[in-house]
C-alpha cells in the first residue's frame, strides 16, 4: 500500500478527532456553506502558529462577495497533508474539504477547491476566510487568513435600471433604449444581447471605443438557466448620458428553478435620485409559460429622456 493511501484511510476519523468531531448538523445556521464537505460545529481557530501542514497557492474569485452568493471558488493545495479545514470567524462551524489529488508540481502537496457559499444573512462588513492544512495524524496546519468584505453590488451610472428578487429563480432584466443615430428605432438590452449597441449593416464598420463605452450595458445575467449564484440582481448601466427617446423596462421569469414564486421589484434612477419609482410584481408560474426571447417579460414601466 502506498504512503498516500495508508494516509487517506484514517485521515478523517483523525481530523475530526482533531476539531471536536463532525456534526451531524447540515450547517444551515452557519454563514458559510460548502457542498459535499463535512460540517463540524465551532469556530474555526486562526492559529498561525507551526509550519505544517502548509496551505498553499490560495486562488480566490475575489475578496468582496455579496451576502447570498453562491458557487464562489476557492483552490490551493496541502503540504504533506490530505484535508483542509475552511471557515469563517467567529462563524457557528466550519468544514473539512478533502484534498485528493496529488499535484504532480510540487511533491507531497494535495489539491483541493470548492465552492462556497455565503448566508443571505451574513452581516455586511468584514469577515476572516480561514483555511487550515490537517495532516494525517489530524495534526492542524498554521492558518491562512483572507479578509472578505461583504458588499451589496450597488451600481453607479449616468443611468441605471435595476432589477432584484427574492428567491432562487431566474429573472431577467429587458430594457428597450434608444438608438442613438436614429430616432425611429430601438435598442433592446438584456441577456442575449448585453451591450445597447445600433445594428450592424454589412459593410458597416466595427464600433469604436467611444461607442461602446457610451452604449447601455447588462452587467450580469444572474442565476442564468438555473445555474444558482445568489445574486438576485441585474443592471442595465450607462455610464455616459443616455439617449433621448422613450425607454421600456420589462422583467422576463425564465424559470421559478423550483420555487413557488419570486417578488420582483425594478426601478431606475440617475446620480440625482430614483427616476422612476420602483415597480413590484410577484411572478409564479404562468409568468414563465411563452417564449424568453427577444420582446419577452412583463412590462413594468416606461419613461422618457429629453
Amino acid at each position: 500500500m502506498s504512503r498516500r493511501a495508508a494516509a487517506l484511510g484514517p485521515l478523517f476519523g483523525l481530523a475530526l478527532a482533531g476539531c471536536g468531531g463532525a456534526s451531524p448538523e447540515s450547517g444551515i445556521t452557519a454563514y458559510l456553506r460548502i457542498a459535499g464537505a463535512q460540517f463540524v460545529e465551532g469556530a474555526l481557530a486562526p492559529d498561525t502558529t507551526g509550519s505544517e501542514p502548509a496551505v498553499r497557492g490560495i486562488t480566490l474569485l475575489n475578496t468582496t462577495p455579496y451576502p447570498g452568493q453562491e458557487n464562489f471558488p476557492v483552490s490551493g493545495s496541502v503540504e504533506n497533508g490530505g484535508s483542509v479545514l475552511i471557515g469563517l470567524g467567529g462563524d457557528a462551524g466550519h468544514w473539512i474539504v478533502p484534498a485528493p489529488l496529488l499535484d504532480t508540481s510540487t511533491p507531497n502537496n494535495f489539491d483541493f477547491g470548492a465552492q462556497l457559499s455565503f448566508s443571505p444573512d451574513i452581516p455586511m462588513g468584514n469577515h476572516a476566510l480561514i483555511l487550515r492544512g490537517v495532516a494525517a495524524d489530524g495534526t492542524l496546519g498554521p492558518a491562512q487568513v483572507f479578509p472578505l468584505a461583504f458588499t451589496l453590488p450597488v451600481p453607479t451610472g449616468a443611468l441605471v435600471v435595476t432589477l432584484t428578487w427574492d428567491t432562487q429563480s431566474d429573472m431577467d432584466l429587458h430594457v428597450v433604449v434608444p438608438d442613438p443615430n436614429d430616432a425611429t428605432m430601438s435598442i433592446e438590452i438584456w441577456s442575449k444581447s448585453p451591450v445597447g449597441l445600433p445594428l450592424r449593416m454589412p459593410g458597416d464598420p466595427p464600433p469604436d471605443a467611444d461607442q461602446i463605452a457610451a452604449a447601455g450595458y447588462l452587467d450580469f445575467d444572474s442565476n442564468a438557466a438555473c445555474v444558482i449564484d445568489g445574486r438576485r440582481q441585474e443592471n442595465v448601466i450607462f455610464t455616459e448620458p443616455p439617449p433621448s427617446g422613450t425607454y421600456t423596462v420589462r422583467v422576463d421569469a425564465f424559470s421559478l428553478c423550483g420555487q413557488p414564486d419570486a417578488q420582483w421589484q425594478v426601478g431606475a434612477s440617475t446620480p440625482d435620485g430614483a427616476l422612476v419609482s420602483p415597480a413590484i410584481w410577484e411572478a409564479v408560474d404562468s409568468d414563465t409559460r411563452g417564449t424568453h426571447g427577444l420582446g419577452a417579460g412583463r412590462l413594468a414601466f416606461q419613461f422618457s429622456i429629453p
